[in-house]
């Protein structure tokens, strides 16, 4: 469903009519499933990486994932064992198992009543696009640049401590500001979790420390390993300012020379190597050369950061309960003169093999 597709005075006149029926009452009233509903899939259209990642629906909070930690072995068997009756060495698949846990992220949206008397259909068709719009973005942000450490008042974080102003760090966080990514560790934090831990569970980087060129990008690949083989299953997250740069290489096939019969996810800007590419413009380009927020020892603050994956690692949990996958409360505030919209969503996310994930750091921007 496109922005297009939506009637915005049609779903004015719904939300007109929650208004009318809750403004002789106070507390809390419900707008209406289908206002609700549009929200999602302006989210869904503008978030490629839901289409992108396999979702699990939750019944419960929280469940468990299995995933495999050790595949079987295969062994010859010659002519000789098998009249002898020989069996081969047994082995067996080690598995193990990841958390998927359901948490909300909320808004609280105050509007004045004397505004609603004054332009209410022009005024609810931008609120409803900048809630679905701000979700969009904060939950590609969360995806990918999430980290759940607040350490050294948010130094430790890979987003580094919130400063606000012109030239410092609006992209990092802290109790008040771009706090919904302490929710989950995202795609960046799973890659340099790995190699601070000896890369041990696969800790997969690519140092590009200058100008990015394709041989990087052939490095990524190579990380991968067995995770590479089908490249169907791969896919390059890039921020805008290298965007721009790979529109410019000839080795980029952009969607319309697929062909006929190409499956094309909404956001893809196109191929390379076989490679899907998607970008983003919440990736932040003040990150250092390893890929993390940090003003430690004079660190270069100028580079920007890609991400090469396998597309089935990652898992996105979305509730069964229709009211937590995403809805808008209205509470009525009478003695203040105005309403207060409380849009909320459950979501769970998790990374099942870390050794999945490459990031390529120190990435110069242009």
């Amino acid at each position: 469903m496109s922005s297009e597709q939506i009637d915005f005075t049609e779903m004015t006149e719904r939300v007109k009519a929650a208004l009318a029926g809750a403004a002789s009452t106070t507390g809390a009233t419900m707008l209406p499933t289908e206002t609700a509903e549009e929200i999602i899939g302006i989210v869904y259209e503008r978030n490629f990486m839901r289409s992108l990642f396999p979702a699990m629906p939750m019944s419960r909070r929280i469940m468990k994932v299995p995933k495999l930690t050790g595949a079987v072995s295969f062994h010859q068997q010659t002519l000789t064992e098998t009249e002898a009756g020989t069996a081969a060495d047994e082995s067996r698949q080690a598995t193990g198992e990841i958390e998927l846990e359901l948490k909300t992220m909320i808004a609280n949206i105050p509007i004045g009543n004397y505004l609603i008397a004054y332009g209410v259909e022009g005024l609810l068709a931008v609120l409803r696009d900048d809630i679905a719009s701000q979700l969009a973005t904060n939950e590609q942000s969360l995806l990918l640049n999430g980290d759940t450490v607040v350490a050294g008042a948010f130094a430790n974080n890979i987003n580094g401590a919130f400063l606000a102003g012109a030239g410092n760090n609006p992209t990092g966080v802290n109790a008040s500001n771009n706090d919904y990514l302490f929710l989950f560790d995202g795609l960046r934090c799973a890659s340099l979790k790995n190699v601070a831990a000896g890369g041990t569970r696969g800790g997969n980087t690519v140092a590009v420390g200058g100008a990015f060129a394709l041989s990087h990008l052939r490095s990524a690949i190579a990380k991968l390993g067995v995770y590479a083989d089908n490249r169907d299953e791969l896919a390059l997250i890039v921020p805008r300012n290298l965007e721009v740069q790979l529109l410019g290489m000839e080795q980029l096939q952009t969607v319309d020379k697929y062909g006929a019969g190409a499956t094309i996810l909404s956001g893809e800007l196109g191929r390379i190597y076989g490679v899907r590419v998607y970008a983003t413009g919440v990736l932040a380009t003040n990150l250092d050369v390893t890929g993390k927020y940090s003003l430690a020892g004079g660190a270069v603050q100028n580079t920007t950061s890609a991400i090469l994956l396998n597309v089935r690692s990652p898992i996105i949990g979305n509730p069964t309960v229709g009211e937590r996958r995403f809805s808008i409360g209205f509470h009525d505030e009478p003695t203040r003169d105005r309403f207060v919209l409380i849009p909320k969503q459950d979501i769970a996310f998790a990374v099942r093999y870390d050794e999945a994930i490459c990031l390529l750091t120190g990435i110069a921007v242009v």
